[in-house]
Formats: C-alpha cells, sequence, structure tokens
C-alpha cells in the first residue's frame, strides 16, 4: 500500500478532506469530513485569508486525529480556471507539452505571464479519429501561491494541485457503465456536469446555478445561519437522519427553487445529443455533496425522461472505494490521488541540493578521471592541428564555389517569395469558402425577420450551424419565432428541444426552448417538407412532442411551427 496523503478540496461554503492512500487498482480512505469555511476567507477558489484559514484546518486535522500526515494534494475548483479542449496531430507523448506552450496564446488570447499552463489527454490518435483530443487548462499563478501559503502556515507540504475537473475524471473513469453517462455535481453555487463513455471523457461542462437557492430559501424559513450550514445539509438530504425539509418546503418551493438547475442539467444534454448524434445520453448520475438534495433526483428524471441514479447505487465505484461510507460526496478529493495535473509552476518547486561525500575513497576514482580526460583533451589538439592545414585548403575551394553560385542564391531566394505569396493566397481562399462565412447572413436574416419580443439568451456556433436559446412571452411567440426560422434562406434544417413555460420574478409568462439550426439551402424555398414523412395525407402530425433527445429529426419542431395553439395546449 502506498503512503497516506492528505486531499483537500476547498470551495466558498464548505472544505472537504480525505486521507487516502492508493491500493493496488483501488483506494482506500482512512479519514474524510468535511466542516465550513470560514466567513471571508474563500472566493471562487481565491484564498484571500491563508492566515485565518490556516488556523482552522489545523484545528479540523487535529479534531479529527490527523497530526502525522503531512503530504497534502490540493483539487482547485475555480471558474477562474480557464480550459479549452484542443486536437493535435498524432505525436509522441513528449512532444505534446512543447506543441501546447507554442500555440498557447491561439487557445487564450490572454496575457499568459501570470498563468501556469496545463493539460491532460482525452483521448488518443486512431485509424477513426486521425488526431488526440487534449484539455488545455490555464490557472493565474497568484491563486496556486495561496495555496501554498495556506500549506506552509498549516505545516503541510505539497505534493501536487489538480483542478476538480480532471479530479473527477479521474475517480469516474473507474466506473464500467453501458452507454453514454451524464455525472452531475451540484455544488453550492456552481454545477459540473461530465459526459462519459467507456471511462473516456466526452464533455464536461459548467454552469451557474447550484444548490444555494434552496439552501437558502430553507435557511430564511427554519432561522438557521451559516453557522449552521452543515446541519442544514443534513435536514436536506432525503437520506439523512435528520432530515425535516419537507416539513418547511413546499412541492412548488422546491420546483421553482430547482427550476434553473434542472434546466442547466437538461441544455447541457441537449447540447450533448445535437452535437454526438451516434451517442444520445442514456442515464444521469448524481454525485457530490448535495446529490441527496430534497426534490432534485425526482425533478431531473421528469425534466430529461432519463434514468436517474445515486453515486451510491453503482456497484463499480463502490468497489474501487473499498466501500469507504460517504464515498460518493468526496469524489474530487479521492479523484486528485489518482493523476493529478501539473499546476505547480516552477518557481514553487523544491530545489535540488547537491551533497558532496567527505570520504577521501570517492577523491581518487574522480582525479583518475580528470587525468584521462587531459590526455584525451591534449591528443585531439594535436589531431587538430595536423588537419588544420588540410582544412585551410578546402575552406578557399569553397569560397570560390560560393562566389560562383551567388546567381542560383538570387534565384532561390525569388522562388521562396513565391512559394509564401502563394501559401497566403491558398490561405485567403479557404477563409473565403469557409462555413462560418454563412453566419452573417444568418443573423442579417435573424434581425430582419425576427419579433421585438424574443430574447435571446445565448449562441453557439460550429462550422455546421448555430444553437441558439430563446425565451420570448408566450407559446404565440414561440410558434411566430419557429415559423420565421424556417422561412431563412440560410437554414437547411431546424430542431426545437426544451420548451418550456414558466413565470418570472414578477409573474410575467416566460417560454423558453433551444434552436438547432443547421446551415445550407432551405428546403421550403423548393416547396420540400423535410419533414412529410412524419405527417399524415390529413395534415395530422405523426406521434406526439417529445425533446430533442433522438438522431431523427424532431417532431417538436412541427409541432412549435404549426401554430400556437398547438404549443398551449401542451
Amino acid at each position: 500500500m502506498a503512503a497516506k496523503v492528505l486531499n483537500i478540496e476547498i470551495c466558498d461554503q464548505t472544505i472537504s478532506i480525505c486521507r487516502t492512500a492508493r491500493n493496488g487498482k483501488s483506494v482506500r480512505v482512512f479519514d474524510s469530513f468535511v466542516f465550513p469555511t470560514p466567513e471571508g476567507c474563500v472566493s471562487d477558489g481565491v484564498i484571500l485569508n491563508p492566515t485565518l484559514l490556516a488556523n482552522e484546518l489545523r484545528m479540523q486535522l487535529a479534531s479529527h486525529g490527523i497530526t502525522r500526515t503531512k503530504s497534502t494534494i490540493f483539487s482547485l475548483a475555480s471558474s477562474k480556471i480557464a480550459a479549452r479542449e484542443v486536437k493535435l496531430p498524432p505525436m509522441k507523448n513528449k512532444l505534446i507539452a512543447a506543441a501546447i506552450r507554442t500555440n498557447s496564446t491561439d487557445y487564450f488570447p490572454i496575457d499568459l505571464k501570470s498563468y501556469h499552463i496545463a493539460y491532460y489527454v482525452l483521448d488518443t490518435a486512431s485509424s477513426a479519429k486521425p488526431y488526440s483530443r487534449i484539455l488545455v487548462m490555464a490557472v493565474p499563478v497568484s491563486m496556486i501561491e495561496g495555496y501554498f501559503l495556506l500549506a506552509e502556515r498549516s505545516g503541510l507540504s505539497i505534493k501536487a494541485i489538480d483542478s476538480s475537473g480532471n479530479s473527477q475524471y479521474q475517480a469516474l473513469k473507474q466506473i464500467n457503465l453501458k452507454g453514454v453517462t451524464v455525472f452531475a455535481d451540484v455544488g453550492s453555487a456552481s454545477s459540473v456536469v461530465s459526459f462519459m463513455r467507456d471511462g473516456k471523457l466526452l464533455l464536461q461542462r459548467t454552469f451557474a446555478f447550484g444548490a444555494d437557492e434552496l439552501t437558502a430559501h430553507y435557511m430564511s424559513l427554519s432561522g438557521k445561519t451559516k453557522e449552521d450550514y452543515l446541519e442544514v445539509l443534513h435536514e436536506m438530504d432525503i437520506t439523512h437522519s435528520e432530515f425535516a425539509a419537507d416539513k418547511l418546503l413546499s412541492l412548488g418551493d422546491i420546483q421553482s427553487d430547482l427550476e434553473r438547475l434542472v434546466s442547466g442539467v437538461m441544455r447541457s444534454i441537449d447540447y450533448f445529443n445535437s452535437s454526438q448524434w451516434d451517442a444520445a445520453v442514456t442515464r444521469v448520475v448524481l454525485i457530490g455533496l448535495n446529490r441527496h438534495l430534497v426534490g432534485l433526483r425526482d425533478l431531473i428524471a421528469e425534466a430529461t425522461g432519463l434514468e436517474t441514479l445515486y453515486l451510491d447505487d453503482i456497484p463499480d465505484f463502490a468497489q474501487f472505494t473499498n466501500t469507504a461510507p460517504d464515498a460518493p460526496a468526496f469524489v474530487n478529493c479521492i479523484g486528485c490521488s489518482i493523476a493529478p495535473l501539473d499546476l505547480i509552476p516552477k518557481q514553487f518547486l523544491p530545489s535540488r541540493r547537491i551533497t558532496v561525500d567527505d570520504d577521501d575513497s570517492s577523491v581518487i576514482p574522480g582525479v583518475i578521471m580528470c587525468g584521462i580526460i587531459v590526455v584525451g583533451a591534449i591528443l585531439l589538439s594535436v589531431s587538430s592541428w595536423l588537419s588544420y592545414a588540410t582544412t585551410v585548403d578546402d575552406l578557399r575551394d569553397v569560397q570560390t564555389e560560393i562566389n560562383s553560385l551567388q546567381s542560383a542564391v538570387q534565384t532561390y531566394n525569388q522562388y521562396i517569395s513565391y512559394q509564401e505569396s502563394q501559401k497566403s493566397v491558398d490561405s485567403l481562399s479557404y477563409i473565403a469558402v469557409n462555413p462560418n462565412t454563412k453566419l452573417v447572413g444568418f443573423f442579417e436574416e435573424l434581425e430582419d425577420k425576427m419579433p421585438s419580443s424574443i430574447l435571446l439568451l445565448s449562441a453557439t456556433c460550429t462550422n455546421d450551424g448555430v444553437s441558439l436559446n430563446i425565451t420570448v412571452g408566450s407559446y404565440t411567440d414561440a410558434a411566430s419565432v419557429i415559423s420565421s426560422l424556417r422561412e431563412f434562406e440560410s437554414i437547411a434544417q431546424i430542431q426545437i428541444s426544451g420548451l418550456n413555460r414558466s413565470l418570472n420574478e414578477v409573474g410575467i409568462e416566460r417560454v423558453s426552448f433551444s434552436a438547432n439550426c443547421l446551415y445550407g439551402a432551405n428546403p421550403y424555398k423548393n416547396k420540400i417538407n423535410p419533414y412529410s414523412e412524419f405527417i399524415y395525407s390529413d395534415g395530422t402530425p405523426v406521434g406526439t412532442t417529445d425533446t430533442a433527445t433522438n438522431t431523427a429529426p424532431s417532431t417538436t419542431t412541427d409541432a412549435a411551427a404549426s401554430s400556437a395553439s398547438d404549443l398551449q395546449g401542451q
């Protein structure tokens, strides 16, 4: 068994700690506990007061009997860590770091002098995909410095620093499930969804909705304060013996407070299904400290129509953690000890010390070696002097030949100049025919044809099309927007998903949905209905409205575009 190590994840509301050791292919968890983050010490993963936090950390470790283990791995959870997935051609692993450093300014258009660049390989090149998928991260050096100050004042030694995204991936890839699984880690202020299949990370997204909205509502009703935060989490945990949230929160309160969180999960799934036609999501697994939050599992299952499980129900993870109690709440802590990233800049690495042994026996071999080197140098000098005269004559001949080839040099330089010009022309030609040139025409039509009540929340642009998140005032406006989109000359196909009606803070009705628009010639301009096979001869749509999780054209598009009354009847 490997040596024991402390794994620590510091968040704005809570700090999670595990003491673990690798045991073959599994992990043994000796201790695990959570305590509230002292107020004013942490903001979005940045340590603001390392002295106060170090005092609290030392006290908590001592109260749990952890005094001898000093080696520590931190798992960073922060929106300040920039991440981007890139594709590189096949190359040796030792060349990947140099390739990323060379292109880092293209990945992150910011001043990288104050950032540390790290990466991990998501997928290697194969015959089906002739490229490697690499996740590159840029971490502020000032953030990392705060963790070193914390470790120094806590009497700990930093073994490694990892990102929470990689920590989560390393722990969850030990699970063997068929199909694509979404692992949803619901935090306090933000949540992370990881799409995985066969132990490979396909997509990882973070959105700014967590359990805080529901937690704050319950704290207000129960008269609890931030000092009672852990007690509040226990009372909102449906599996905990202290569960009491159902006595104060109604079903309507829970649905309202978790609406944005559930919508974030559903939109992430819709986005994945729209870009991964060959592998639709099959299940959702809830992980982390808030996985048993009251109402969360039922609302996600109802919104997505997918099987929704707890990580506690997965035997592979229990076997990997040797059935450690409450291990699913410490996924990031456990995962950071497996294969942490290189998030320690060179200036924070311990300096190498050179020691000299005073034993005389080590001097004699050194003297002998030195003598051999001196004799060899003399022989090389003599040999070089003897060949000097011949080399001078050869140099004269080469110089004469160079002078005779000056005209050839001028011709070669002109050839290189012409070649560079041709490359510029080819590059300009590629840009001119790039599919993204259709984006301008699309947005011009969007501005000209859309009703004034439309609210475009976000747009994701690819070479193939545009995915829009849209909010309008009513189902009638939604039908008008969809009908207008079908008349765009720059769109060949439209898919509608996530149609949802809700009331905003002042009680005004809003209708939200996602539209995935693919570039191309509009078939309706040629009097062709691409969905004719889904409509009976009398005009009645085949089937009923469903979410756009299938790879075939969704009947939701036809239903939304047919009339406002159909939308209101859903």
